[in-house]
């Protein structure tokens, strides 16, 4: 009867020091291997096929490789009891099939595309889907295998965004940082050897972006203007000063909040993109805005009133066509008000610090408000910041912009 084993061969260990995983078959007292994706430093798989907790992402790995096998008998199952007179290579072309998913280039974007919308990082999931598409344009395929995406082949790609496609710099970054993300992420899943990566010697351009923070007059002239304004461009102006109270919080972090995130006169939350903890207090600037949109699952109900009326293909991304929304009618609202920039969410933030920083606040106090490492990581650990100083420079900005 055919067997099947999860196995590593200890003779054919690359460079790096990790062999592949493979499905063994054995049969009529024959075996023959079937390659996975995954490579592993063999000392970490047992006798019986499991690889130890001890190696990073066991779990992960673990549950793929028994996948695997659950197809693979599934497959055997399926030939019914004609198997036994089957020689072992009918069975090995059988169990092979096509090849397996995950194991390419473009297969395993998309796995990590379904992955990434799987956890609400809608935003991530298109970016992903953005770069396949250029990819597939510029290979003229739908497969692209790991071992062709080369130096070479970036410093090609890189060219054919720039000059066929007109892709500006900071652009053609993000598409090529998703590779190079989507590289370590299979190196570290060991779906591929850490030689095949192609960006040691391979550097990403960076195009230094330049915006104008909005003044204190500026700032003055849209507090002014704000109750003249029709409703959604009213309600654009008012998230875009609740971001700029809460010193430049982002967009998603603030829609995400939740009562629970308030204590007495103070915010505590996580930042979605760094996981890096907030403290924020809540002057009357800010709470006023909060309870004119106050909220009963999360604290502002923008996400509520917007989930009601997205379709089911849509969700998991409403606060995306929040951020979208509320840009649209801030640039409008600049326009009126005479101010020369593509005004976003992002000026707050921007804003915030600029000021802070004409206010003589230290530049310490700045990066410890924005969230931002002081110097040396591991000195920061030993100093007891005062959250207070953060609370004074913060008052100073939002006293310098009132009427």
């Amino acid at each position: 009867m055919a067997k099947l084993k999860p196995v590593v061969l200890k003779s054919k260990i690359g460079i790096d020091g990790k062999t592949n995983i493979k499905i063994r078959l054995t049969h009529d007292g024959k075996s023959r291997e079937i390659s996975t994706p995954w490579y592993i430093d063999p000392k970490y798989m047992s006798r019986d096929g499991i690889i130890s907790s001890k190696y990073p992402g066991a779990g992960t790995l673990n549950m793929a490789i028994n996948m695997m096998l659950v197809k693979y008998n599934l497959i055997l199952s399926e030939m019914g009891p004609e198997i036994i007179y089957m020689d072992i290579n009918t069975i090995l072309k059988k169990l092979r099939g096509p090849s397996v998913y995950g194991s390419t280039f473009t297969s395993y974007l998309k796995y990590r595309i379904d992955q990434l919308k799987k956890e609400n990082r809608s935003s991530y999931a298109e970016s992903y889907q953005v770069t396949l598409l250029h990819l597939e344009s510029f290979t003229g395929k739908s497969e692209i295998d790991f071992k062709e995406i080369t130096i070479s082949f970036l410093r090609d790609f890189e060219g054919y965004l720039r000059q066929s496609r007109g892709v500006r710099t900071n652009t053609v970054r993000i598409y090529l940082n998703n590779i190079r993300s989507l590289f370590n992420h299979a190196i570290e899943a060991g779906i591929i050897r850490a030689d095949l990566y192609p960006f040691r010697k391979f550097k990403i351009a960076q195009e230094k972006s330049i915006k104008r923070p909005l003044s204190i007059d500026d700032l003055k002239k849209l507090l002014l203007v704000r109750t003249t304004l029709p409703e959604g461009q009213k309600r654009a102006v008012d998230i875009f000063f609740l971001s700029f109270y809460l010193i430049g919080i982002n967009l998603k972090d603030l829609l995400y909040l939740r009562p629970e995130n308030v204590y007495k006169d103070r915010l505590f939350y996580g930042r979605f993109k760094t996981g890096r903890e907030y403290s924020i207090r809540i002057f009357p600037q800010a709470q006023e805005i909060i309870d004119c949109y106050r909220g009963e699952k999360y604290l502002l109900r923008f996400l509520e009133e917007k989930k009601k009326i997205t379709p089911a293909s849509r969700r998991g991304i409403e606060h995306k066509d929040i951020l979208n929304n509320t840009n649209k009618h801030l640039r409008i609202v600049a326009k009126k008000i005479g101010l020369n920039v593509k005004l976003s969410t992002y000026f707050a933030r921007y804003s915030w610090a600029t000021i802070a920083a004409e206010l003589d606040t230290p530049f310490d106090v700045i990066s410890r408000a924005l969230g931002h490492e002081m110097g040396n990581p591991t000195t920061a650990i030993y100093i007891n910041f005062n959250i207070e100083k953060v609370d004074r420079a913060n008052e100073k900005v939002i006293n310098a912009v009132k009427n």
